[in-house]
C-alpha cells in the first residue's frame, strides 16, 4: 500500500469526528462510522482495514479521554491566556477556564489552586469547564514562565521605541502574539488575504529554521526552532511545520526518500492524537490544507508559469496552489474570501520575511539597547514601506466577498472534475462550465429586484439588479452585527447607511432610483422606463407623501426580525424578508 500514514491520519480524523458526532448526535456519529468501516471493507485488504479500524478506535479513545477527564478540588495547572474578565489555563494537556480569586495571576505562572471544579465543555477551544478558583500558591519561576515574561517585556521595549501599533504588528509577524492587534490592522490583512503572516504558521517556521541552519548547523537550529515553538504558544501550524522539517532532516541523515505528504500525514495524526479537539480548529485544517496543496500542485504551477521571472513564478506558485484545498474549505467555515491575496503575498510576504528574522534577532539581543535599537530602526524603516504598500494593495484589492456553502460545493466539483479528466474522463471538462455558468446565474439578476428585512432597531432594503446589490440600511448599534452580517452574506457591492438626505443612483440608462428618508424610515422611488415606483414602510403616514400621488405605491411589508436568522446562518432567510421584482412595468411581490 502507497503512503500507508495518509489512511492511519484519515482513520485517526474520522475517529475524533465521529465520537464528537456521537456526543451530539448518536444518528450521524453512527452514519459516520459505518460509513467509514463499510468504505474500508471494500477497498482495503483484511489485515490493512484491521489497522485502520485500530488507528479510527484510536482517535475516538483519544477524543474521548481529552474531554472526559475528572478535575480534583486541588490541582497544578499553567495559566497560557489572559481573557480580561478570565483567564485560560493548562491541566494535564487540557483548557481550563479560571475564574473567582484571578486578581494578581500572569501568563506563563505554574500555580497550585484550589476550588470547585464545573465540567461545561467546549469541543471547539478544547475547553473542559471553568475551574473557580478560591486559593491559589504559585510556583517559583521555571523556563515557560520566563519565555511568557520575556514575550511582554520584548512587547514594552518595541512599544517604547517604534510606537504602539508597530510594536502590535512586531509582536503578531514575530511571535504569533495578536492580541495587540487594532481591529483595522486584522481587517486589512484579511483584505489582502495574508492573515495567515501576522499569525505564527509555518511561513514562519520555515524562515526561522532556514536562518538558523545557515548560521547555527543542524543540531543547534533544531533545538533553537523547538524553543521558539514553545515561546510562540506551540501553535498547531508551527508545530506542523518543525515536525515536518525534522523528518525532512531525518530522511537525510539515514539516507531515505522524504515524502511530503506522508510526511504532512504523521504531522497531523501525531497533533491530533495530543489534542484532538483540534479537528474543529480552523486554523490547523487550513495549514493541514495549504501544506497539502502546495506539495501537491507547487511543482505543476511552476511548469505551467515557466516563462515568467523566477521570483515572481516561485511566489504566485506557492499562493495559488496553497489555495486549492483551502479555500472551499473557507466557503463552509469562515465563509469570506479576499481577491486581493495574490497582490498581498506577492509583494508583501518578502518584506514580512525580513520583518520576521529582524524581529527575532532583535529578540535575541533585546538586553543590549544599542544594538536593540540598531534593529528597531530597521524595523522601522521597513513598516513605513510596507504602510505605502499596504494603501497602495489596499486600493487595488477588491472588497472581502462572501463565500457559501453552494460556492464551496461548486468548487469540489470543479476539482472532482479537474481529477476525472486526468484520468481519463474527457466527457467531464465541460462540467466545470456547467456550474460556473449555474454560479452566475444565480448570481446575476436579469430584473430588477427588492428585498425589504426588519432588524431588531432598523430596517434594510437591497436592490439586487443585474451585478450590482446596493444596500440601504437604517439601524443603531444594536443592529450592527446583523447589517454586517447582512452585507456579508449577500456580498453587496455598495452601502448607503442612514441616509439622511435624498440620494440619486443610477443602475442604466433605463433605470435609476432615489432613496427619499423619511421619519427615520426607508422610501425609495424607482425609475423604470416611463413607470415610477414608490415603495414606502408601512408605518409611514401615507397622507404625508400624497406628493407622490402619480406613483405606483408599493407599501413594505412588516417582516419578521432578522437577528435569529443571521446569527443561525440564514436558515431561515426567506422567512425573514420581502422580495418584489420589476417586471413588464409592474411590481410584483414573490413572498
Amino acid at each position: 500500500m502507497k503512503r500507508p500514514i495518509v489512511y492511519y491520519a484519515i482513520s485517526l480524523f474520522i475517529g475524533c469526528i465521529s465520537t464528537l458526532m456521537l456526543s451530539q448526535s448518536v444518528i450521524a456519529g453512527a452514519v459516520i462510522t459505518a460509513s467509514l468501516f463499510a468504505i474500508f471493507f471494500f477497498t482495503l485488504d483484511k489485515k490493512f482495514f484491521i489497522i485502520n479500524i485500530l488507528f479510527f478506535l484510536l482517535g475516538a479513545l483519544s477524543y474521548t479521554m481529552y474531554f472526559d477527564l475528572k478535575v480534583p478540588n486541588s490541582v497544578e495547572v499553567r495559566v497560557i491566556e489572559n481573557k480580561g474578565y478570565y483567564y485560560i489555563a493548562n491541566y494535564k494537556g487540557r483548557k481550563l477556564i479560571l475564574n473567582g480569586k484571578i486578581t494578581k495571576l500572569k501568563e506563563g505562572q505554574k500555580l497550585l489552586i484550589s476550588g470547585k471544579f464545573k465540567k461545561e465543555i467546549n469541543y471547539s477551544r478544547g475547553i473542559i469547564g471553568t475551574y473557580k478558583i478560591e486559593k491559589y500558591t504559585p510556583y517559583k519561576k521555571d523556563f515557560i514562565h520566563t519565555l511568557y515574561d520575556i514575550k511582554k517585556n520584548i512587547y514594552y521595549s518595541y512599544k517604547e521605541s517604534i510606537g504602539e501599533e508597530k510594536a502590535a504588528l512586531v509582536m503578531s509577524l514575530c511571535y504569533g502574539d495578536t492580541e495587540y492587534l487594532t481591529k483595522s490592522q486584522k481587517s486589512d490583512f484579511q483584505e489582502m488575504g495574508v492573515f495567515h503572516a501576522v499569525s505564527v504558521s509555518g511561513f514562519h517556521m520555515a524562515i526561522i529554521y532556514k536562518v538558523l541552519e545557515s548560521v547555527i548547523g543542524l543540531r543547534c537550529s533544531i533545538v533553537v526552532s523547538f524553543i521558539y515553538i514553545l515561546f510562540t504558544g506551540l501553535q498547531a501550524s508551527t508545530v506542523r511545520a518543525f515536525i515536518m522539517i525534522l523528518i525532512f532532516k531525518l530522511s537525510k541523515t539515514v539516507c531515505k526518500n522524504y515524502d511530503g505528504v506522508s510526511s504532512l500525514s504523521f504531522a497531523a495524526l501525531l497533533i491530533l492524537f495530543i489534542k484532538p479537539y483540534y479537528i474543529l480548529d480552523i486554523g490547523f485544517t487550513l495549514s493541514v490544507l495549504a501544506t497539502l496543496g502546495i506539495l501537491i500542485y507547487y511543482k505543476k504551477f511552476l511548469r505551467m508559469m515557466h516563462r515568467m521571472p523566477e521570483m515572481i513564478n516561485k511566489s504566485l506558485s506557492v499562493t495559488l496552489s496553497s489555495q486549492i484545498f483551502s479555500v472551499p474549505y473557507t466557503a463552509f467555515t469562515i465563509q469570506n474570501f479576499s481577491g486581493g491575496f495574490i497582490l498581498g503575498n506577492l509583494f508583501l510576504l518578502p518584506m514580512y520575511s525580513v520583518i520576521v528574522i529582524v524581529g527575532n534577532l532583535a529578540l535575541l539581543v533585546g538586553s543590549i539597547k544599542p544594538i536593540f535599537s540598531f534593529f528597531s530602526a530597521i524595523l522601522n524603516l521597513m513598516f513605513t514601506a510596507i504602510e505605502g504598500a499596504n494603501y497602495l494593495i489596499l486600493r487595488l484589492c477588491p472588497p472581502v466577498s462572501y463565500l457559501g456553502y453552494m460556492e464551496g460545493i461548486a468548487l469540489i466539483i470543479i476539482y472532482i472534475s479537474y481529477l476525472l479528466y486526468e484520468r481519463g474522463y474527457k466527457q467531464y471538462k465541460y462540467l466545470p462550465i456547467f456550474v460556473l455558468l449555474i454560479m452566475f446565474c444565480g448570481n446575476y439578476s436579469f430584473i430588477p429586484k427588492v428585498y425589504h428585512m426588519d432588524f431588531f432597531k432598523g430596517e434594510a432594503v437591497v436592490i439586487n439588479y443585474k451585478a450590482d446589490k446596493i444596500l440601504i440600511c437604517n439601524y443603531d448599534q444594536a443592529s450592527a452585527k446583523e447589517v454586517i452580517n447582512l452585507k456579508e452574506y449577500m456580498n453587496i457591492s455598495k452601502v448607503i447607511s442612514n441616509p439622511k438626505e435624498k440620494v440619486n443612483i443610477k443602475l442604466n440608462n433605463d433605470l435609476y432610483l432615489k432613496v427619499i428618508p423619511y421619519h427615520e424610515k426607508i422610501n425609495l422611488c424607482i425609475y423604470s422606463g416611463k413607470e415610477r415606483f414608490m415603495f414606502i414602510n408601512n408605518s409611514t403616514n401615507g397622507k404625508d407623501l400624497a406628493v407622490f400621488n402619480s406613483y405606483d405605491t408599493v407599501n413594505f411589508s412588516q417582516g419578521s426580525r432578522l437577528s435569529n436568522s443571521l446569527r443561525n446562518g440564514y436558515d431561515d432567510y426567506k422567512e425573514n424578508c420581502h422580495l418584489y421584482v420589476i417586471m413588464f412595468n409592474r411590481v410584483v411581490k414573490l413572498y
